[in-house]
């Protein structure tokens, strides 16, 4: 099985602090994981992927406003191509790397 992402390790400790409340009594680590990738990784990964297109689109957006109000005209799908040119992987391995989904 590949290494789980940081975002997936803290989603597996989450569900092993609800299992370990629904229960009653501890779950290890290895029970959280198996029943996470069992019965909750598919909808967790897909629900991930869905927030990550919607808040990549809202930056894309942001960034074409800003564009559009320097250049006092809808720069329209230059700034898409452009944030994509600049932003695009930097905020993809941020988003990998560090969104966790529940922001403080």
């Amino acid at each position: 099985m590949k290494e789980l992402s940081r975002a997936e390790k803290l989603a597996v400790e989450r569900h092993r602090g609800q299992l370990s409340q629904e229960r009653g009594c501890e779950v290890t680590e290895d029970e959280a994981l198996c029943d996470w990738m069992a019965n909750h990784s598919a909808k967790w990964r897909q629900e991930r992927h869905a927030r990550m297109l919607a808040m990549e689109r809202e930056e894309i957006l942001r960034h074409k406003w800003i564009e559009s109000e320097k250049g006092n005209r809808d720069v329209g799908a230059e700034a898409v191509f452009d944030w994509i040119r600049k932003y695009a992987a930097l905020w993809r391995k941020w988003f990998e790397d560090e969104y966790d989904g529940h922001e403080a």
